[in-house]
């Protein structure tokens, strides 16, 4: 009751100063979870509940981001054989696509500060259309890679905003809860995007895989005219050499982590291994110098000197990079370290998964009403005895404790995904909103593409080590206890990140 009326006296307080309109997304539960200016742009007073529009919406750019990700990454094998090319040259489908994603979502975000988030979205979403349809009409891999690119840029142009928009229409007492609904949104599509891209070649209508988000991108830019959006300001240019230097660093990175280990020969090893991470650090060394001598950067170095901020990055990339980690390791040691069904191996990341969506929502309801700090170095706790537990259960060969820890993990990736992204769009003040979602969508894609790199590098070393002691599988399963304590050692940084204190904490 007392909670009732501070609500009441609350809201008359909104009301007669015109600053906040109520709206009610949970009748049921008898709750007041969003409010939103009544000022956004474009956006009449009572003619369109803002706040809920605005979560479906930008929950449609980041299930557009999703299925320009998982389809792909569950049927690279089959999408080799559709196109008569390698694996190798197949797996460029996907990679492309995540490193014009992830190169370009920094730009994306600052150009969003400089000319309107909601600008963004919307061309953004064309943009990710037009790739798509190119990619279903491609005649081969090169027309496709270019497609693939075009709409990776889309999907960043998308994601470097989505969460801006979210924040500018959703206030601080609520950002938790609608935050987690397009988490959720995120993993339910990524559960569902394997089935999807399964389901398609076996039909065998491989452009449908890419046909099939174009009508859905069209809708959201469609929507995306009654988006909020505060005024752009103008705040000086854009870096485009700062972007150009990012987008090379990350591109030769992922090429000397990518190349195929057991194909490349030995007098070609030392471009990959030495050549490539030489030419990656002096581009990133150039961006960073380039950036601390600029006024106005791509990246706003200032922001990282805000500790929390700055830690909430990190955790981001050790969540992400765990995340992919995870749905990499777990199908390899099934199929082909147990000798279980590709089945099998894809029923233990739905398991995961579907931990990871249930736990989601959870974790931004609790921090919603609680502020609560532990919640974040506790998740990432969980995800390190996660991969601890993992490990072991590997070597023993036990499929159903596999499932068991796969159900424990997924309780603190759903928890620390939302809490975590709630605490990196408040730790900045709001012009800077474009700078927080694009650096914590560019840390997001970059760990996805390190997240199978670094794991797959650990695995192939061991393997290879122990090469006819004990047969494949035992090698396999000795790979998967390693990689999976690396990842627990990435998790267990992640904990000291989390114990950071926000700055509304």
């Amino acid at each position: 009751m007392a909670g009732r009326s501070a609500d009441v006296a609350v809201d008359g307080y909104l009301r007669r100063h015109g600053v906040l309109r109520v709206i009610d997304v949970c009748r049921r539960a008898k709750c007041t979870l969003l409010r939103v200016p009544t000022a956004s742009a474009r956006v009449a007073v009572g003619s369109v509940d803002v706040a809920r529009a605005t979560v479906i919406t930008v929950g449609i750019g980041e299930t557009l981001i999703q299925l320009g990700l998982t389809p792909v990454v569950a049927v690279i094998p089959g999408l080799a054989t559709a196109l008569g090319v390698g694996a190798a040259d197949a797996a460029w489908v996907l990679t492309v696509f995540i490193l014009a994603l992830a190169g370009t979502l920094l730009v994306c975000g600052r150009l969003g500060d400089l000319i309107g988030h909601r600008r963004m979205f919307g061309g953004g979403t064309i943009v990710y259309a037009f790739g798509a349809i190119l990619g279903g009409l491609s005649t081969g891999l090169e027309m496709l890679l270019v497609a693939r690119g075009l709409q990776g840029v889309g999907a960043a142009m998308v994601s470097g905003n989505n969460l801006a928009i979210l924040t500018a229409a959703v206030p601080i007492p609520q950002q938790g809860r609608a935050i987690a609904v397009v988490a959720t949104t995120s993993l339910v599509f990524a559960v569902a995007g394997a089935g999807f891209g399964t389901l398609v070649l076996a039909v065998g209508g491989w452009p449908l895989l890419f046909l099939a988000p174009a009508p859905l991108a069209l809708w959201a830019a469609w929507r995306s005219r009654d988006l909020p959006d505060a005024e752009p300001r103008d705040r000086g240019g854009v870096d485009w050499l700062g972007a150009a230097l990012l987008a090379i660093t990350i591109t030769v990175l992922a090429v000397a982590l990518n190349h195929p280990h057991g194909t490349t020969t030995t007098s070609a090893m030392p471009i990959f291994h030495v050549a490539l991470p030489v030419i990656a650090m002096i581009t990133a060394l150039l961006f960073v110098l380039l950036e601390r001598r600029l006024r106005e950067p791509l990246m706003d170095w200032r922001q990282l000197r805000h500790r929390g901020f700055a830690a909430a990055i990190g955790v981001n990339s050790v969540l992400h990079l765990t995340m992919m980690a995870t749905m990499y390791l777990g199908p390899v040691l099934v199929v082909r370290g147990l000798g279980r069904s590709t089945t099998a191996g894809g029923m233990l990341m739905v398991v995961v998964q579907i931990s990871a969506i249930g736990t989601a929502f959870l974790g931004g309801w609790l921090y919603d009403r609680t502020r609560a700090p532990w919640l974040r170095p506790a998740a990432a706790g969980i995800l390190t005895a996660g991969f601890v537990l993992w490990a072991f259960s590997g070597i023993a060969g036990s499929y159903t404790a596999m499932l068991a820890v796969g159900l424990f993990t997924g309780l603190g990736t759903g928890v620390l995904l939302a809490v975590n992204n709630t605490v990196i769009m408040g730790s900045l003040p709001d012009d800077f909103r474009g700078v927080a979602s694009g650096m914590l969508e560019t840390t997001r894609h970059f760990a996805h593409a390190f997240g199978v790199t670094i794991p797959t590098a650990i695995l192939s070393l061991v393997v290879a080590g122990l090469a006819g002691a004990g047969g494949n599988e035992v090698a396999l399963r000795w790979g998967f206890f390693w990689s999976c304590l690396g990842m627990a050692a990435f998790a267990g940084l992640g904990i000291v990140l989390a114990l950071v204190p926000d700055r509304r904490g």
